[in-house]
């Protein structure tokens, strides 16, 4: 015998499913097709800051935040951050933040922070490369097994909350020679932990984009079987072949005098952006001690804002690579780039 729901019940199983579906399509999706970066269903130009510790703080997750709309301006719709946060410059290297407990937990505060600077990106049409862990901080780590929860907890988090406009860098510097300290972090046998960190992610959330970065000095590859992203970092040669971002550019300023550029280093930062113009498949995140450092000699790092010029101690600044992008790519209005017109 059928029995009917009463009116009321069916109200609220119908209020539940569209509370999901709602959770579920929080944000436009970002995807890959035929070695080509696609938000919510365009085909897009990607071109990025290396936000390394935009998650180390209320504070400093504010300020990129409010930042976004002058990115957006110049051009830049892309923003990398880590939960486990990167290098912190001077005066002292290890200082960020880390985001996941020794036991591999997600930090609930710093969840929180990553859920609305990714919310307030997707409101812009800008995408999110978030990062689970770097070198100076996998040690925090009591085993693999931590290792894997800590990716299984991250992948829910951002599956759950349907944050779509993100692509993942789970291990930066993958066979860092000094600062890795956890074996399934670094060769031999590189390309199956490589596998095996992506199989976990991917096991809970498979419509999320993967890929590991190798460190530039180390014999470790840059792809690997499994990977969505194919991602690279400093001076890395750019391959024909995959959709590749280079999360992290050869920093050319100093964390002790941050934002401050020889004419031969703001040369050297435009040369690679040129040559990242010309690769269709390739996406560039731009790193500078100004950007990603926290306090250094500036004592108000990390910077989302563009700054001053960058020539001079009283005009630190990394306006140069904000312009170049707005001169020679465009504003961006999502899903494209709006060509420049001087005196606007």
């Amino acid at each position: 015998m059928r029995f009917a729901l009463p009116a009321v019940t069916q109200l609220a199983t119908i209020a539940a499913l569209l509370i999901c579906q709602t959770a579920l399509a929080q944000t436009k999706e970002f995807e890959i097709r035929e070695d080509r970066a696609y938000l919510g269903g365009q085909p897009i130009e990607l071109w990025g800051l290396r936000c390394g510790n935009a998650l180390h703080s209320e504070a400093i997750t504010e300020r990129h935040i409010r930042n976004l709309d002058n990115m957006t301006a110049h051009g830049i719709n892309l923003i990398g951050v880590y939960i486990q946060g990167s290098n912190a410059g001077w005066p002292d290297a290890d200082a960020a933040l880390n985001g996941f407990t020794r036991e591999g937990g997600l930090k609930p505060a710093v969840a929180d922070r990553l859920e609305r600077l990714i919310l307030e990106a997707d409101r812009r049409g800008m995408v999110v490369m978030v990062g689970l862990f770097t070198p100076r901080k996998d040690q925090d780590f009591y085993d693999e097994a931590a290792v894997q929860r800590a990716v299984e907890e991250a992948a829910a988090f951002l599956r759950d909350h349907g944050l779509r406009n993100v692509f993942i860098d789970i291990m930066h510097e993958f066979s860092h020679p000094e600062r890795i300290d956890h074996p399934l972090f670094r060769e031999p046998g590189g390309e199956a932990k490589k596998a095996k960190l992506t199989g976990w992610f991917k096991a809970v959330a498979p419509d999320i984009e993967v890929g590991v970065c190798p460190a530039a000095d180390s014999s470790t590859g840059d792809s690997y079987p499994g990977m969505d992203v194919r991602i690279i970092q400093k001076d890395m040669p750019i391959p024909r072949d995959g959709f590749v971002v280079n999360v992290e550019s050869q920093r050319q300023d100093v964390y002790q005098n941050d934002g401050v550029f020889a004419e031969s280093q703001v040369a050297k930062i435009l040369d690679d952006c040129t040559a990242y113009h010309a690769a269709p498949n390739a996406a560039y995140l731009f790193h500078a001690a100004f950007i990603q450092g926290i306090t250094n000699a500036s004592g108000s790092a990390p910077h989302p804002e563009m700054g001053g010029g960058g020539r001079k101690a009283s005009d630190r600044g990394v306006k140069f690579y904000y312009e170049w992008v707005r001169d020679h790519v465009g504003r961006y209005e999502y899903p494209r780039h709006v060509p420049h017109e001087p005196g606007h």
